[in-house]
């Protein structure tokens, strides 16, 4: 081998560890960014967690700021009177805790319950105002604490997927309670996440008779890309493979990756009547994801409704006349099919 082709041989060998040593240094950071998404959305014990962050806090009492009124002072108010405590265990060993509130009527309709269910860092009262609705419409309220919120045991944020296990062993146990029990499966957000994936499970007990869905997202996955790109303002080079790193790390810490949460697939097996429901000024999660939601679904009834101007969770403040008739359409129509 002449002295050229020994060198040519060296600086492609050198080239070569460089290029190995640079991609693992690139896999490396990669990995670090996608474990640091991890702990900001779902480790509440983490440093990083989301409501460590004091923007965050700030943002998260904007939001409730901008629900506070007069209704859902009235709602509070009456949700602290009233509350009862109940809890049950997930099907991985966590305590699970509800607030239970009586119907709100002088005459309350044996056997109609409504599960609501509160959104990402949220806890049972920001759903005080739906409650006392449902309350006063007849219904048994069953207000759950997702899993690491609240009451509810628990170090990882389920973001839909394990919270739709932990929503059917709440409407297991109200069908244990009453056989003849008809029941209302209404979700904001990771809630509306949550309760859209427990009915499209295929074990979904046939006393579920409606499901109303507020701003919920099409999918773990797709409202990870929409955060990495729209608001953290990625680009799609970083965003990508730090999601990747990030879905890994989530199926090895809390035992889910981030496309299992595909509501998508889950409204397609869906055949109970339902409400999709979603502001046009949301933020946090587009409204176009209502669109996709409602494309899959194939059951016997879907009314969807856009509030204009709405923020996220905010269209039953906006607009809510259009917003309870339609939950009482909804309803209903539920209730006339069982």
């Amino acid at each position: 081998m002449s002295a050229t082709e020994k060198t040519h041989k060296s600086a492609i060998k050198h080239i070569g560890i460089g290029a190995a040593a640079t991609s693992a240094a690139i896999g490396a950071g990669m990995f670090a960014l996608g474990d640091a998404a991890f702990r900001t959305a779902c480790d509440v014990r983490s440093p990083l967690f989301i409501k460590s962050n004091k923007r965050a806090i700030e943002e998260i009492s904007e939001q409730l700021k901008q629900q506070d009124n007069d209704e859902q002072r009235d709602a509070v108010q009456w949700f602290q009177a009233t509350r009862q405590s109940l809890t049950t265990y997930s099907e991985d060993g966590l305590r699970l805790h509800a607030w239970v509130l009586d119907p709100d009527r002088l005459d309350p309709k044996p056997h109609l319950y409504a599960i609501c269910c509160h959104g990402f860092c949220g806890e049972p009262q920001e759903m005080a105002r739906y409650a006392l609705r449902y309350a006063r419409m007849g219904c048994t309220v069953l207000l759950p604490a997702l899993r690491a919120h609240e009451r509810s045991q628990g170090r990882y944020v389920g973001m839909g997927y394990l919270d739709r296990r932990d929503v059917m062993r709440w409407i297991n146990l109200v069908v244990r309670g009453d056989p003849d029990a008809q029941i209302i499966l209404h979700g904001n957000s990771m809630g509306a996440a949550a309760v859209m994936l427990a009915a499209g499970e295929p074990d979904l007990p046939a006393q579920v008779k409606a499901v109303i869905e507020d701003s919920g997202y099409s999918g773990i996955s797709d409202e990870m890309r929409y955060v990495t790109k729209s608001m953290l303002r990625l680009p799609r080079i970083v965003g990508l493979p730090m999601l990747g790193a990030m879905s890994i790390i989530c199926r090895i810490h809390a035992g889910f990756g981030l496309t299992d949460g595909d509501c998508v697939r889950a409204t397609s097996r869906i055949h109970v009547p339902m409400l999709c429901v979603h502001g046009t000024a949301d933020q946090l999660v587009p409204h176009e994801f209502m669109d996709r939601i409602v494309s899959a679904y194939h059951g016997r009834h879907c009314l969807t409704l856009s509030v204009t101007g709405a923020g996220h969770t905010l269209s039953s403040v906006k607009d809510p006349d259009t917003y309870w008739r339609m939950v009482q359409s909804i309803v209903e129509e539920g209730l006339r099919i069982a």
